[in-house]
């Protein structure tokens, strides 16, 4: 079994998009889409969890800094 490939318990493709559904709704709105404790839930603990799932960094490194973009822009609004 020492050979046999390490398999994630979810899937990849799943998560890049959930990000990007989020991402995309982000991006489409003037205004925090969601509600104020939902938005502290996903900083919290979704984006990190979803976030760490990804197997390429540079590709976790571009979602988290397009979430923050995002986020600050919201923030601002």
């Amino acid at each position: 079994f020492a050979d046999l490939p390490v398999q994630p318990a979810y899937d990849v493709g799943a998560v890049r998009a959930r990000l990007e559904e989020m991402l995309s709704k982000m991006r489409t709105a003037a205004s925090w889409p969601w509600k104020a404790s939902t938005v502290d839930r996903y900083r919290e603990r979704v984006w990190p969890a979803l976030i760490a799932k990804l197997p390429d960094a540079q590709e976790a490194q571009r979602f988290r800094a397009e979430i923050e973009a995002e986020a600050r822009r919201l923030d601002n609004a």
